[in-house]
């Protein structure tokens, strides 16, 4: 499992950054930007078009990003060192998890370090996002997290050979996936080195929500202890689609 840690530039950054400020993204998604960019004016930032916004920002986050390229040239080398050091304990537990061979898989993960305190991933480009505010362990947790949504679809797509276009929000499946992240990432190897672990790994929203008067996790750390990855996912995606409307309901 080789990653490669890498500074994509600014204006990546600028892309990823309004990504998050479309008008269907809920407050959730687009408060990070000002919480930790209070220089960025958001009733200026708001009443501007698409093209305004990009170029507000590139003018607005220039010398951030000019003063954090010595700080993003040394976390490419300290992430991926930090990575190094725990490669072995992850290869192990993804194995046993995803009943594969892990020290063989995901070799081309491209990790970009950005201005973007959102960290998406991109199935297709094989890579994904980290913040570069993330202390070495923290880029870990993140990458955790991410990883196990590659391992995840590659496993998926092969069992089902379905549609990827539905691996994204707000299919069912990506939903189910976001929340199989907690139960896999149970894995005492996973959750020692992960520093996010004991404030949750999934959306908050699936820590407080019941199905039926039981914790969500609490049924599907069940499903995934008593069952293999393809039987968890063929329950865990069968529970999901009975209990639906429930889900959506309780998501905020």
């Amino acid at each position: 499992m080789d990653l490669h840690f890498l500074d994509p530039g600014l204006d990546y950054s600028i892309e990823g950054l309004l990504a998050f400020q479309q008008e269907n993204q809920t407050e959730w998604w687009r408060e990070a930007l000002f919480l930790f960019y209070p220089q960025v004016d958001r009733a200026r930032f708001d009443a501007m078009h698409q093209n305004e916004r990009r170029a507000y920002l590139r003018e607005t986050l220039a010398e951030v990003y000019a003063n954090a390229r010595p700080e993003i040239a040394a976390k490419t080398e300290s992430y991926l060192a930090h990575w190094e050091k725990h490669r072995t304990q992850v290869e192990a537990a993804f194995s046993d998890a995803f009943g594969t061979d892990a020290r063989a898989a995901m070799n081309d993960m491209r990790v970009r370090i950005t201005l973007n305190p959102i960290c998406p991933r991109y199935l297709q480009e094989r890579a994904f996002d980290v913040f570069y505010r993330n202390s070495d362990a923290g880029a870990l947790g993140m990458s955790l997290h991410e990883m196990i949504h590659f391992a995840w679809f590659d496993v998926w797509q092969r069992a089902f050979c379905d549609d990827p276009a539905e691996y994204e929000s707000p299919s069912l499946k990506w939903v189910f996936s976001e929340m199989a992240v907690e139960p896999l990432m149970r894995d005492r190897r996973l959750a020692e080195i992960n520093p996010y672990f004991q404030d949750g790994c999934a959306y908050e929203y699936f820590y407080d929500m019941k199905i039926e008067g039981q914790k969500l996790f609490d049924q599907l750390e069940r499903l995934h202890r008593e069952n293999d990855i393809l039987g968890f996912m063929k329950k865990g995606y069968a529970f999901c689609r009975e209990h639906e409307p429930e889900i959506r309901a309780q998501m905020r």
